[in-house]
């Protein structure tokens, strides 16, 4: 039977739901990318050691990395998770616009 995930509060959660899909040196290195482009006005060093990780920058691993095995997302994570699909692709399309234009 499968768990319902409700949210992600820091790495080591993190790692421990995907240490059975890779390798911890990938979901370490993935994070680090994400905290990496969604902390810019942080410093590098902060950003590799912060601990704790906001419920978007959860939401971006899971679009990249898929849902935990043996998990459900609740349902606030799926429309999380489908908010942030909607702003990407928006992002795509107006990239793609300005780029026609010019």
């Amino acid at each position: 039977m499968l768990k319902t995930l409700y949210y992600i509060r820091n790495k080591k959660e993190l790692q421990e739901l995907y240490l059975s899909q890779m390798p911890e040196l990938y979901i370490r290195s993935e994070i680090n990318s994400i905290l990496n482009e969604t902390r810019k006005d942080i410093s590098p060093g902060m950003r590799l050691n912060a601990k704790n990780i906001r419920t978007d920058e959860a939401i971006i691993f899971i679009e990249r990395n898929g849902t935990p095995d043996g998990y459900l997302l609740s349902e606030e994570l799926k429309i999380k998770l489908n908010d942030y699909r909607e702003e990407v692709q928006k992002k795509k399309l107006f990239l793609k616009k300005i780029n026609h234009v010019s």
